[in-house]
């Protein structure tokens, strides 16, 4: 049986660099469309048409496995790559509550941090 973890996050992109950044996910989508488990994973992506001042924000939400959060982090690095000094923030926290998984994104680096599992009461 799979474990499921549950992904909600976002990345900061400037207005100028946006439509990049969304073409880049597009792609990334079509590359995986021969693949049900990451086209599935992609359709997490999400953003707004229009501008909200100056700021563009790019969201991901989807309960995934092991490999739907490789898929993101690989995303993610994909994304670094255009040198759009992406910044952001994941989190994952597993089905049982007992994995808790933090990702930040600063000037298109990527870290990766086990938060502590929740004291049990």
């Amino acid at each position: 049986m799979s474990y499921f973890y549950s992904v909600r996050g976002w990345l900061e992109v400037s207005p100028n660099d946006f439509s990049e950044v969304v073409h880049t996910i597009t792609t990334l989508r079509e590359r995986w469309q021969r693949h049900d488990k990451e086209r599935l994973y992609m359709k997490g992506w999400c953003w707004s048409d229009e501008p909200i001042n100056w700021t563009r924000y790019l969201f991901y939400g989807a309960d995934v496995t092991e490999e739907g959060l490789r898929l993101l982090c690989d995303t993610i690095r994909d994304l670094a790559l255009l040198k759009v000094e992406l910044s952001g923030y994941f989190h994952a926290r597993g089905e049982d509550g007992e994995i808790c998984i933090i990702y930040r994104i600063d000037s298109d680096v990527l870290t990766e941090e086990r938060a502590p599992a929740p004291d049990s009461p």
